[in-house]
């Protein structure tokens, strides 16, 4: 059972510190948010949490005593309580159709894992891997939560589990301090909102300057790509275009009727069967280019697009297809968010070949929509499909096909 909570004991907060120091020297660019946290004692809690107001909670059996886990655990466990906090897993949480506490736990848990995993963190053993939900690293929670909790399975009983914490989408564990509340010594003393989001932004800008600073490779893709999703800056008209001309398309598409026996017309003739009129399910294919000319602001750029398409056009989730493209295109699969799309490739680009994947998907597209930086040949002729380029360029889109749609996007910057 857990006990009342308390301030950290001299003994215990010099543990904390020790673990802190090896979290901060493993993974430097955490540093603000592993000093933002408040620690607060436990008792029986069995492990680590955090809260909303970015209060960590620490059973204290943990830092001394017989059972205590040595720096390097703790180090970890905290860069792990950290990473809720930073990934906004509350906050996500709210936009489940429902929720299923142990499922969504797994899911950030296994989001989390991957990338600490890659940066070196000695993580303890037994924890949750995307490999342990049978699915690939580098996708985000939402993905791992619809793999545990598939779209129109039967709701789930509310499982009630605490798991990490309110701050990590779960329920409260035993203990946890009310908002705006302090300990009675006047420590741990909630973060606001504003404050979260302003250490979650100042972690963001740290995360790029290591990886710029020190090559792309040495901070694990993932952070990165949470850091430039932190950064983006707002949305600007040019999204607008882009979409009107994605709705253009496909209204063009969509209002190609056509006659079917499969369901008889109303309009009856003794003796006659009429075929009624059939408006058909439009699908879309999204060939993203993954080069090495595309930066990673236009790449986040060409996510946000996929987003924006996925909640205007008004297609349905499972008519919506990805291709990322770089010198060979990768196989077209459904996508049912921008954020599960996991980005590969690499090298030189002809978006002709992921054209043409999308063009031999099934069912075929009615509309190919290209987001690429436009450093590409393109098809001589024009495609079955209706083309949309979304180029993503400092400079004004020049060589697209003169038959299809064309929108420059401007790169985003951090």
């Amino acid at each position: 059972m857990s006990g009342p909570v308390r301030p950290l004991t001299g003994e215990e907060r010099e543990a904390f510190r020790l673990g802190r120091l090896v979290a901060a020297e493993t993974a430097p660019y955490f540093m603000h948010a592993l000093f933002a946290v408040a620690p607060v004692a436990d008792p029986g809690l069995g492990t680590f949490a955090v809260d909303g107001a970015w209060r960590l909670y620490l059973d204290p059996a943990l830092l001394v005593g017989p059972g205590r886990w040595d720096s390097a655990t703790v180090g970890a466990v905290l860069l792990h309580e950290v990473g809720h906090l930073l990934r906004d897993h509350a906050g996500r949480a709210t936009q489940l159709p429902m929720r299923h506490h142990l499922a969504w736990n797994l899911a950030g848990d296994a989001e989390i894992n991957d990338d600490l995993l890659a940066a070196g963190v000695p993580l303890p053993g037994g924890v949750v891997t995307p490999a342990a939900l049978g699915c690939p690293d580098g996708e985000l929670a939402e993905t791992y939560y619809a793999t545990l909790v598939p779209p129109g399975a039967p709701p789930l009983p509310d499982d009630g589990a605490a798991g990490c914490g309110s701050g990590a989408g779960c329920p409260p564990v035993p203990g946890e301090l009310p908002d705006g509340v302090a300990l009675g010594d006047g420590t741990a003393t909630p973060l606001s909102p504003a404050e979260g989001d302003f250490v979650r932004r100042r972690v963001a800008r740290d995360v790029h300057a290591a990886a710029q600073g020190k090559g792309r490779g040495t901070v694990p893709g993932g952070l990165t790509r949470w850091a430039d999703g932190v950064l983006a800056p707002p949305t600007v008209p040019w999204d607008r275009l882009l979409r009107a001309a994605v709705r253009r398309a496909l209204a063009d598409r969509a209002g190609r009727t056509d006659y079917t026996y499969s369901r008889p017309s109303r309009r009856r003739l003794p003796g006659i069967v009429r075929p009624a009129m059939r408006a058909p399910s439009v699908t879309v294919a999204v060939v993203v280019d993954t080069s090495g000319s595309m930066g990673q602001g236009d790449l986040d750029a060409a996510m946000g697009e996929v987003h924006g398409v996925l909640q205007a056009s008004g297609v349905a989730r499972d008519r919506v297809r990805l291709v990322s493209c770089d010198a060979a295109a990768t196989t077209a699969h459904r996508v049912r968010t921008a954020r599960s799309v996991h980005l590969t490739g690499g090298g030189g680009t002809d978006m002709r070949v992921g054209i043409e994947a999308a063009e031999h998907a099934h069912p075929a597209p009615d509309v190919v929509i290209v987001l690429t930086d436009g450093d590409t040949p393109w098809p001589d002729t024009p495609t079955r499909a209706r083309l949309v380029c979304g180029i993503i360029s400092r400079t004004e889109p020049c060589g697209t096909p003169p038959w299809a749609a064309t929108v420059h996007i401007p790169p985003r910057t951090t």
